[in-house]
């Protein structure tokens, strides 16, 4: 999965649904931010709580809501990614940022946020 160099954009885990439902996890990973884009489209994923809603929107208008179910912030250096990549089971969503404190020798945040969410309806 490549995350864009622009902070503005998130990338999307091409081997995982769209938004069509289907089975497995949708991945959708951004950088928090940049000096050029302060603030990155999952900026606030840090404030999202269990049951907050997630909403994502296609091109044609098309919706399909998702629950927080666990909210996540994990070192980058043990963060185990296989438990997120998945191709099977039931629609989840997964939403993953930089987080925890700004390492300003590396340019990196120490931490990961991780957001998983289960599909509610559409």
């Amino acid at each position: 999965m490549e995350i864009p160099e622009d902070a503005a954009r998130a990338g999307w885990y091409r081997h995982g649904p769209g938004l069509d439902a289907g089975a497995g996890t949708a991945v959708l990973a951004a950088h928090a931010g940049s000096y050029v884009t302060p603030r990155g489209p999952l900026y606030d994923l840090p404030d999202a709580r269990p049951g907050d809603v997630v909403v994502l929107t296609g091109d044609d208008g098309s919706e399909l809501r998702y629950e927080v179910e666990t909210v996540e912030q994990t070192t980058k250096t043990v963060i185990d990614w296989s438990a997120y990549f998945r191709r099977d089971g039931e629609p989840r969503l997964v939403l993953v940022t930089c987080g925890g404190e700004w390492d300003a020798q590396r340019q990196s945040y120490d931490d990961n946020v991780t957001v998983t969410a289960r599909l509610v309806g559409s």
